[in-house]
Formats: C-alpha cells, sequence, structure tokens
C-alpha cells in the first residue's frame, strides 16, 4: 500500500491516518486464534486489569512471543505507510494487545500521550514514532472507542504526571493534566476512532488520546504497534524487552499473504 500525498497532508495536519477494514476477515480469524494463548502467560509482560484479576488489561512484546502477531508486525499494509511517513527504516520499539473486556472489565486508560514515557525513560530523542492501531474486534461506539484530539501532535510534549499500574508492575502512563485537556479540547475537538474489525489507524506519538470503561458485554481488543525511526533509536535501557525492544535492525515487510499463510 502506498499512500498519496493527500493523504500524507492529512497525517501532518490531523496526527493521523484512518482506514476501515485494511485487514480482511481471514487475517483477523488468524489473530484471533491466538489470543487464548497469549492471555495465558504468566510472564511480567502480561499485565492484569485492576479490579479483575481474570481480565488481562495490556499483553506486552506480542510480536515476540506470538507467531500470528509477528507477522503482522511485518505486514506490507502496515509497514509501508509507517516507514513512508516517517520517510526512513523503522523498527518496532513496542507491541501492546489491550483487550479491553466488556462487562466493565475493560477499564479506561486517562488522557495522554505515548512519546513522554518512550522519551523520558527509554531515551528516544525525537517524537519520530508511529503507533500502529490495529483492531481486532468491531470498536464501535458502545464499546468505549479510542478517542483522539486531531492536531494535538502540534502541541510538542505536553506536562504529564507520572503513574505506574496500582500493583506495580512496572509500566508507565503520563497522565495529562484537566487544565490542559480542557483547553486542548476546546482548541482541536475530540474524535472517535470507531471502524470494523481489520480496521487501521495510524496515530502519530504525541496525538492526545484516552478511551472510557468498556461496560459493554463486548470485548474490544486492539492491538499497538509502535514503530520507531532507526535513526531515533532510543538511548536507555531501564525498561525489560517487553516494553523498550532493544533489536534497532530495519524491518523489512512480508508478503501480503504472510497471515493467510499460517
Amino acid at each position: 500500500m502506498i499512500l498519496t500525498e493527500s493523504q500524507i497532508e492529512e497525517y501532518n495536519t490531523k496526527g493521523y491516518l484512518f482506514f476501515p477494514s485494511l485487514l480482511d476477515i481471514e487475517e483477523i480469524n488468524k489473530l484471533k486464534s491466538s489470543l487464548t494463548d497469549i492471555y495465558k502467560r504468566k510472564g511480567p509482560e502480561i499485565i492484569r486489569e485492576k479490579n479483575d484479576d481474570s481480565a488481562t488489561r495490556l499483553a506486552f512484546g506480542v510480536h515476540k512471543y506470538s507467531e500470528s502477531f509477528h507477522r503482522l508486525s511485518l505486514h506490507p499494509k502496515i509497514l509501508n505507510p509507517v516507514k513512508q511517513l516517517l520517510n526512513e527504516d523503522v523498527y518496532l520499539h513496542q507491541s501492546r494487545l489491550n483487550p479491553k473486556q466488556g462487562f466493565g472489565s475493560g477499564a479506561s486508560w486517562d488522557w495522554h500521550q505515548d512519546f513522554p514515557p518512550f522519551h523520558k525513560i527509554d531515551g528516544m530523542l525525537k517524537p519520530k514514532c508511529i503507533m500502529a492501531s490495529i483492531f481486532i474486534d468491531d470498536c464501535i461506539t458502545v464499546k468505549s472507542p479510542l478517542l483522539v484530539l486531531p492536531g494535538s501532535h502540534k502541541e510538542g510534549l505536553l506536562t504529564s504526571s507520572l503513574h505506574k499500574d496500582a500493583k506495580g508492575k512496572g509500566y508507565e502512563l503520563h497522565h495529562i493534566t484537566n487544565d490542559i485537556l480542557e483547553g486542548l479540547a476546546n482548541k482541536y475537538g475530540i474524535e472517535p476512532l470507531i471502524g470494523l474489525s481489520g480496521s487501521v489507524a495510524f496515530v502519530h506519538c504525541n496525538v492526545l488520546h484516552g478511551s472510557a470503561n468498556n461496560v459493554s458485554p463486548w470485548t474490544r481488543s486492539i492491538i499497538y504497534m509502535n514503530y520507531n525511526a532507526v535513526s531515533n533509536a532510543c538511548t536507555k535501557d531501564t525498561r525489560p524487552w517487553y516494553q523498550n525492544n532493544r533489536d534497532f535492525s530495519p524491518l523489512n515487510p512480508l508478503d501480503n499473504d504472510c497471515i493467510k499463510s499460517l
């Protein structure tokens, strides 16, 4: 997939591009078949929900231990647009799967940017990083979709406070204060990213985003793959492999059927 000049201009203006149903149902079903084994893992890379130990909040590093998600990270429909938007070779800094399980188990995410922890903790020098967000489930209004402030990436690195998860598992999130959020929301507006499974959003790492609790009875799984420019490789190794990948080798795309051929 090759982006047009108008699409690149849209990304630079809004801070994201959205492609409905970019992956087909056969590819999505291959990915879904891997989820049970992923959620059964016991390592520190699996973070449980604060109020429900049976529910997975995040599965970090899935491209390292799931062949289907490894191939997803190299899918030309995902990798090529990222390389084009960053205008250079990339590596995968971090992958994380957020199941956002139903009946309220899938808890909210406060408003934040992805770049601050990458910059302050991992030593990523510049925001030359894109969050490819692939919808594993249908992400519709009733499932508390991802909300973004289009254009907010132009504000640069915002003032934020660092929080760790309540159980001390070591993943960090930089929360934006309410007064900053209100001002930016009034300036840029808020848009929901809504689409069927297989839809993909390419989001600048400084776009402000968040989501509410999923009180519907259905899951709202999204895999987030954070690609960083090779020239922007992180300089610190404070966090473990599943949060801060230290292999900066340039990624090359597989063929279009790389997932279907599993």
